[in-house]
């Protein structure tokens, strides 16, 4: 099958996730000077469009950037636009594949989960996760998922950035397993 065709996941014991508050965002410096640089698009709404974050003054994240095209009836995510980075951790290119094409239903679900939240609520969240893609590679990540509105009021785009591998180490925790503390 083409590799642009599906992304495949192990089962739902690969998958394991946990939101994280908002705070835990500034452990994470690429995370963080996204964070700050959404806020400061602003303005006093709730979240800027995507025609206000021009490329050039994101330069630094954007290899690390998916931006999610969010459709509402019925309510999907499509994969826009796909960083060079988040491409080679993954060994494929997923831009233009639907949220719907993870084979898995627990990886899926758990994308799903992810972005209706940051849709619903119109508000930036942050999740740690772990999910074993096939052929056994392990994601460890944690990814900060922004709303961008056209008018300020309903989310047609997400933006999302993810720190992960050796950018973790010191934050680390196994999700998959028992709780160490």
């Amino acid at each position: 099958m083409n590799q642009r065709s599906r992304i495949d996941v192990i089962g739902s014991q690969g998958a394991s996730e946990e939101e994280l508050p908002l705070a835990v965002v500034g452990q994470h410096p690429r995370l963080d000077g996204l964070y700050r640089y959404w806020t400061g698009k602003l303005g006093g709404r709730r979240m800027p469009a995507r025609r206000e974050l021009p490329p050039e003054e994101m330069r630094e994240f954007l290899g690390y950037i998916v931006l999610i095209d969010v459709t509402p009836e019925p309510r999907r995510f499509r994969f826009r636009l796909v960083g060079t980075e988040i491409s080679s951790a993954y060994g494929r290119d997923m831009t233009g594949l639907y949220v719907d094409d993870i084979v898995t239903s627990a990886y899926r679900e758990m994308l799903q989960d992810h972005y209706s939240r940051a849709t619903d609520a119109g508000q930036p969240v942050l999740h740690r996760l772990t999910f074993v893609e096939w052929p056994g590679k392990v994601h460890e990540l944690v990814r900060l998922t922004l709303p961008l509105s056209d008018d300020g009021k309903i989310v047609n785009m997400l933006m999302v950035c993810s720190a992960f591998g050796d950018e973790l180490k010191g934050h680390r925790r196994p999700l998959l397993g028992p709780d160490p503390s």
